[in-house]
């Protein structure tokens, strides 16, 4: 089996039958399709019995939250590669699978596609993914890492999926590919994107448990993007290079800000 497509949900019943109708139009049939819901009231069970044929594992049962339920789907999963498609996303052709495994070869362990509300960058490394997420609506990555590297972070609500690509790039030097296609439509409105005080509070735990101890440095890197600085650290990778930009940076700042200023612009993430 060459892919597992794992799909989550909870009371999106309309969004739930969007999504499937993507998925068992496609022309590619080298996939299994596993639907996890979280014990839905608002019809999505009807919706999961009418397409019951098409999917080769569902349940319907109470989960403790997005990235439970991804864990689940990678648990019953057997494909090589897993696609996260959540309830609303969808596959944006019936040939998209096909194309995306025309070009696959191999070559790497995980494969990027573009998105339609970001810009993504063509070749990655560390310091581009901590600014530029990809999504895992368009992104085929190897069942393996899970099993090797770790399951999603339950302990997130929102942010487990930045963690884990930051962590294969940072940790493992994991190769990903990136493919120019779109290949999934997602909503642009979810929590991760409405709920921003929790995707900053998560982003800085994210930082610690992959940075470990130069995350501070991540951090006011990340946070100092719109500096002058931004288009130099963007390009170092080196981590002891970025470090020695920031305390240069803390050095001059603290000599030409006044110190009111100075002590404002930094108490939003100290």
């Amino acid at each position: 089996m060459k892919l597992s497509i794992i799909t989550i949900n909870k009371n999106n019943a309309a969004g739930l039958e969007k999504t499937i109708q993507s998925v068992v139009c496609q022309t590619y049939s080298d996939f299994e399709y596993i639907v996890i819901d979280g014990a839905s009231v608002d019809g999505s069970l009807e919706i999961i019995k009418k397409y019951a044929d098409k999917i080769n594992y569902w349940v319907s049962e109470t989960d403790t939250g997005i990235y439970n339920a991804m864990n689940k789907g990678i648990r019953q999963a057997i494909g090589e590669y897993c696609l996260f498609l959540n309830s609303g996303d969808y596959l944006i052709e019936n040939n998209s699978l096909k194309y995306i495994f025309s070009i696959i070869t191999g070559d790497a362990d995980i494969y990027y596609c573009d998105c339609l509300y970001a810009m993504i960058p063509k070749t990655l490394n560390v310091n581009k993914l901590i600014q530029s997420p990809i999504s895992h609506q368009n992104s085929i990555i190897k069942r393996h890492l899970f099993i090797e590297h770790g399951y999603y972070n339950e302990e997130f609500i929102i942010s487990s999926d930045y963690e884990f690509f930051l962590k294969e790039i940072w940790k493992f030097k994991t190769n990903f590919r990136h493919i120019p296609m779109t290949l999934s439509f997602y909503e642009g409105h979810g929590i991760s994107a409405t709920n921003i005080s929790l995707r900053e509070k998560e982003r800085k735990l994210v930082f610690s448990n992959v940075f470990n101890e130069i995350s501070d440095s991540i951090i006011e890197y990340f946070y100092f993007n719109k500096t002058i600085y931004a288009d130099i650290i963007r390009k170092c990778g080196n981590s002891l290079i970025l470090n020695f930009i920031l305390r240069a940076y803390r050095f001059i700042a603290k000599r030409l800000f006044r110190k009111k200023d100075y002590l404002e612009l930094w108490e939003h993430f100290e």
